[in-house]
């Protein structure tokens, strides 16, 4: 028989609970915070758009342009178009130095781009939001308006100043 009681031991044992350590309770742990403070969000990198050149200007092709120029008078966006509305007109803008060739992202032509358009590369977009008309003395239109700018990577960029178009 004493085959039996060291057995009959080991089954009891097995489907008895298990102990409760001393202090313990049934709460929820508590999360244990971390001595490493969590790394801050890089902010993006500033958009940084120079005055276009006459050789940066150059590169739109079309018959009519269009120009916009900052409260400050710095040329920043030259667009160009023809008058035929299946064309997209096209622009240029400075990425600090560096000229960036933009096309309409919608067909139109001139007519679509002195209304206030947007232009984009792969990755830079830049779009006009035309306001108040202004008194030009000739023959073109002039409107207050914004100038957006978005690339990956940077923060948006919001420029006012003047939307002029004509011949």
């Amino acid at each position: 028989m004493r085959i039996v009681i060291p057995g009959l031991a080991l089954a009891l044992a097995a489907c008895s609970p298990a102990p409760v350590p001393p202090n313990a309770s049934n709460a929820e742990p508590t999360p244990i915070e971390s001595a490493i403070p969590p790394s801050p969000t890089p902010s993006p990198t500033p958009l940084v758009l120079g005055r276009v050149t006459e050789a940066a200007a150059a590169q739109v092709s079309g018959e009519l342009r269009c120009a916009f120029l900052s409260d400050t008078s710095d040329l920043l966006l030259v667009g160009a178009g023809d008058v035929d509305k299946a064309s997209r007109a096209t622009a240029v803008v400075m990425r600090g130095a560096t000229p960036v060739l933009l096309t309409a992202r919608a067909p139109g032509g001139f007519d679509a781009m002195a209304q206030g358009s947007s232009f984009a590369d792969t990755d830079l977009t830049a779009s006009i939001t035309r306001g108040a008309p202004r008194e030009t003395g000739h023959e073109g239109s002039s409107h207050t308006a914004t100038l957006s700018v978005e690339a990956s990577g940077t923060a948006p960029l919001a420029i006012d100043g003047v939307w002029e178009c004509g011949p």
